[in-house]
């Protein structure tokens, strides 16, 4: 006798031949395989439901996963993965619900789970690896950006669409393919989208790569052990992290749980700001947008490891070496607060372009002005002919090597 198992929602999907069917398109009384369990269903209709199929089995206690989903998106997905398998089926694996590995993607996660995922046998001159079908219904959560930017980078290509569009009687596979036709629509394919354009980061939008610096693993001010490796994005809008695992590869996280655990003004003392007109807070905010203390500590020069409570330097008593003709100090000698350390800071030339030098014990002074500017890999030395020659560059030291060149100091177009 033939026992009626119960799903926990109705099946819309089925097999038949070993082809992808929907309960419309197969008749009363002729047996499908579930492709979920592999169990034997029927499809039936019923007062107020939608056709669907039901499974049979001598074993009463079984239960079956498919028809999880909502009705909804359930149809919407067997819809799918038909109008798929009529396009592709003899060059492509058609399959439902299925993890695609985006583990060499940077990141957060590993895998991405399509509604609807044909993999091509061969490499699809259009579609890369094979093309990801998202039925948006009850998924409206997932982040269509960062989703897009993964599968992209995976070498696959996806396409948005809602269920309502799916299960209109018009659909079939020219309602997939017009997606990618757009400009304005939600298909993107290997061939003509790149998945720097689905990303918030600045680096990665500009440069196709993002600007990863290491995080110290000694600055932790609860004298812990250091923290494991990991390195940030310091972009703008980026806050993906690298973790190095043993293995020489990378795991990805956009959580902050592994960083050091202290706020932002436990730096006050530790960076050295060229104005400090302002509060650190805001300068702070100046910079990073997100993820300050951890950018701050990757990319500021100064910051090295100190046997101080933080771990890391903390600059106290200051002396000014050089200063401008409006008397700004812009050359500046500082000690550790907490060991021999000191710092000569050099703001003179170019904005941005600092030079900090640590020293171990107090340098000495009488060594010339150029020795604290110098900064060769900076310097272009911004040459020019004029009546006024200087025989050294004042940024980074070099010397004049012809008569006919002259070195332009670095301060002398500042406004007084």
């Amino acid at each position: 006798m033939l026992i009626e198992i119960f799903c926990i929602d109705m099946p819309f999907r089925g097999r038949l031949d070993g082809n992808p069917v929907v309960p419309a398109l197969v008749d009363d009384g002729e047996e499908v395989t579930c492709p979920v369990c592999g169990g034997t269903m029927y499809p039936r209709s019923a007062p107020g439901k939608s056709r669907h199929f039901y499974h049979v089995s001598d074993d009463a206690g079984r239960r079956c996963s498919n028809g999880g989903e909502s009705e909804t998106h359930e149809r919407a997905v067997a819809r799918v993965e038909v109008a798929l398998h009529q396009q592709f089926g003899e060059n492509a694996r058609i399959e439902t619900e299925v993890d695609v590995d985006v583990a060499e993607v940077p990141t957060p996660v590993t895998e991405r789970r399509a509604d609807v995922l044909a993999t091509f046998d061969d490499w699809n001159p259009y579609f890369g690896e094979g093309l990801a079908v998202e039925v948006q219904h009850n998924h409206e959560d997932k982040d269509v950006y960062q989703v897009t930017h993964d599968y992209l980078a995976a070498g696959y290509s996806v396409v948005w669409i809602r269920a309502a569009t799916v299960l209109l009687d018009t659909f079939n596979y020219d309602t997939i393919g017009t997606e990618f036709e757009q400009d304005d629509s939600s298909g993107y394919a290997q061939r003509t989208s790149k998945e720097s354009r689905f990303t918030n980061c600045q680096a990665l939008l500009y440069d196709g790569e993002h600007a990863w610096e290491r995080v110290p693993p000694y600055a932790h001010p609860r004298g812990q052990d250091d923290l494991i490796t990991y390195d940030i994005c310091t972009a703008q809008g980026c806050e993906l992290r690298r973790l190095h695992d043993p293995d020489g590869s990378y795991t990805y996280t956009a959580s902050d749980e592994l960083g050091p655990d202290f706020p932002l003004k436990a730096l006050k003392n530790a960076i050295v700001r060229e104005y400090d007109r302002e509060p650190f807070w805001k300068w702070a905010g100046s910079q990073y947008q997100s993820a300050q203390v951890e950018k701050l500590l990757a990319t500021r020069p100064e910051i090295e490891r100190c046997r101080g409570p933080k771990g890391f330097h903390e600059w106290g008593q200051r002396e000014t070496l050089w200063t401008n003709h409006s008397d700004q100090p812009l050359i500046e000698l500082r000690e550790c607060m907490y060991c021999p350390v000191r710092l000569v800071t050099n703001h003179r030339g170019r904005s941005g372009h600092s030079t900090f030098c640590l020293y171990g014990r107090e340098p000495d002074l009488d060594w010339d002005d150029v020795y604290f500017q110098a900064s060769p890999p900076e310097c272009d030395h911004y040459l020019y002919d004029e009546d006024a020659i200087e025989d050294y560059c004042p940024k980074c030291g070099a010397t004049m090597e012809t008569p006919k060149t002259t070195l332009r100091d670095h301060t002398s177009w500042i406004p007084p």
